[in-house]
């Protein structure tokens, strides 16, 4: 599929911070591929007007969905202030849950709300979806008439860290919402955001100096992509082809280095002061208060500099201190000159003033991880040439990490797309429209399917034997379809495979997926190997007994993996699904 035939596109980036959506119709993009259309969110406490709206979802005491967003923010707040938000379920900054499990993904995993309640994971993710959809179709009914939902091709964002079971769990939660899933396509993060500044004029994309970013997207230029999201940092590199597509030259990596580590070395440092028990006890007495607190600091981290000096001043609740005060008989302000914080911070009421070395440190954790990998990157042989770093997302707009970014590579050119916290989301509008324009991919793991073959004694190990029948066989081959590092063209079989069953009556056969970190091993077994999920194939015509052959192609170009099956003595198609998540 090289462009879309829907009337428009519509794109969901739901984010670990923040989530919004944005859509254009097909005429609309043939004339003006950036005339991208989204929502502006009011927080209906305040009169503050934004792009996106907190990644927030509300559900009452039945877990029946309530509100999301802003509006979910000031419901539970105001419940909180009459203390009736107990039995409330309210989910902040949740998505980072896929990406956090230890134990394998499955449909049944819970994650739990701001006060420690669990819900349903599938749950709680469909519901936020299903409201932006819903948000999203209401916009349309007052922008178009006649638009059918059949008319839209629906993207959905997530990082491009993620893996497989994580992607096909985002795909769920969306056809749970509503959105068939023959009309969904998962666009990666840091992908998409490299679609929408190709796409931006040269007067658009100033980098430092004043100088033109017009040439990191030039034919043959190599450009690499920092997506500094709320919880992820996505990393990709990108050369620009002939065709003008896009080549990716390294696999995406990255890790949880986004804007929420700030957050939460900022809640260390109050720690550090009052303890971790007043701020559990704060949080759950003073709800409302508690989320005014991270909202006030939400809106200073964003003015800080790297050229910021003195003392900076953050507005948190008297009841902290009341709290605090009341609790432990002691007096914050000589409870700070006994810290390392001494002379640093100064606290009176609900006023604290801190000096912008200490603002800067909470930056620290987060920015020497992203330097420290991007210099990693830099050095390998395969991104060799590449002098332009494109920032894009929420993080990316702080003043701080910019600083740091530039400082770090004086050799680099830093460009910062203007709406840096938008790129994603417009870019997944172009990447809905034209999902060819990533041309090719390459693979993070080594894939391929357990298998059994004759047992040797010269050369298997006897753990290995298993007996079926009269047949001696050797179990958990490693089966290798794409090995790790392979480049992998979009919408092209990287590998096909024939298989036959075991028994007469077989009406379906069942692979077990596995990925490997090694590039060929030999047993599924093997140190860095990981069961990824199941293949299931289809073969509902039983009159061939064993002798019938079906060809799986297997296709890993994509955002998603595929496969195609096709019965060999018929050629026929038939059914042919991957299955990651328990």
């Amino acid at each position: 599929m090289s462009t879309t035939s829907k009337l428009l596109v519509a794109a969901i980036d739901f984010g670990t911070t923040y989530s919004g959506y944005a859509f254009s119709f097909k005429h609309e993009y043939d004339n003006d591929p950036l005339k991208v259309s989204s929502n502006n969110w009011t927080a209906g406490s305040r009169s503050l007007v934004s792009l996106k709206t907190p990644t927030c979802v509300l559900f009452n005491k039945d877990k029946v969905f309530d509100s999301f967003g802003y509006e979910a923010e000031d419901k539970y707040s105001e419940l909180a202030e009459e203390e009736e938000h107990e039995d409330w379920y309210f989910f902040k900054r949740f998505k980072m849950s896929l990406f956090n499990k230890e134990e394998q993904l499955t449909k049944a995993v819970k994650i739990k709300s701001i006060d420690g309640k669990e819900m349903v994971a599938l749950d709680v993710f469909s519901a936020a979806i299903k409201f932006l959809r819903g948000h999203l179709l209401h916009t349309l009914e007052n922008r178009a008439t006649g638009v059918r939902e059949t008319d839209i091709q629906w993207v959905l964002t997530v990082p491009a860290i993620w893996d497989d079971p994580a992607k096909q769990f985002m795909r769920e939660a969306a056809v749970r919402a509503g959105i068939s899933g023959d009309q969904l396509l998962i666009a990666l993060e840091p992908e998409a955001a490299s679609l929408y500044c190709k796409h931006l004029p040269v007067e658009r994309l100033q980098s430092e100096g004043g100088v033109q970013g017009f040439g990191a997207f030039s034919k043959g230029s190599k450009y690499l992509v920092l997506d500094c999201g709320g919880g992820t940092v996505d990393i990709t590199v990108h050369e620009v082809q002939p065709d003008l597509n896009l080549k990716e030259l390294y696999k995406a990596s990255g890790g949880a280095w986004g804007g929420t580590q700030v957050d939460e070395a900022y809640k260390q440092m109050l720690i550090k002061i009052v303890g971790a028990p007043i701020i559990t006890e704060f949080s759950r007495t003073h709800t409302a208060d508690y989320v005014d607190m991270y909202r006030e600091f939400e809106t200073k981290k964003r003015a800080i500099t790297g050229d910021t000096k003195g003392k900076v001043t953050i507005k948190i609740p008297i009841s902290l201190v009341e709290t605090f005060e009341e609790d432990t008989g002691e007096d914050i302000k000589e409870t700070i000159e006994n810290t390392k914080f001494s002379g640093k911070i100064t606290w009176v009421g609900d006023k604290c003033r801190i000096t912008a070395e200490v603002i800067k440190s909470l930056f620290e954790v987060a920015g020497d991880q992203i330097v420290d990998h991007v210099k990693d990157l830099l050095k390998k042989p395969e991104i060799s040439g590449t002098n332009n770093i494109i920032m894009v997302g929420g993080f990316s707009e702080s003043p701080i990490l910019q600083h740091m970014i530039k400082q770090s590579f004086p050799d680099m050119r830093v460009i910062i797309p203007p709406e840096a916290g938008l790129a994603v989301l417009k870019g997944a509008v172009l990447f809905g429209h034209k999902p060819a324009t990533i041309s090719s991919r390459i693979a993070k793991y080594t894939y391929g399917v357990a298998t059994t073959v004759n047992f040797n004694p010269c050369i298997h190990p006897p753990e290995k034997k298993k007996k079926y029948g009269n047949l001696i066989k050797c179990i958990d081959i490693f089966s290798k379809h794409v090995e790790k590092g392979q480049t992998l063209k979009f919408g092209e079989a990287q590998s096909d495979n024939t298989y036959t069953p075991v028994e007469d009556d077989q009406t379906s056969m069942c692979f077990q997926i596995y990925t490997c970190t090694d590039l060929n091993p030999g047993y599924v077994t093997d140190p860095g190997c990981k069961k990824l999920g199941e293949m299931e194939v289809k073969m509902p015509d039983t009159s061939g007994g064993r002798n019938r052959s079906v060809t799986c192609e297997m296709i890993f170009g994509g955002t998603e993996l595929e496969v195609k099956a096709t019965i060999q003595k018929t050629g026929q198609v038939t059914q042919a699904k991957f299955n990651f998540l328990d």
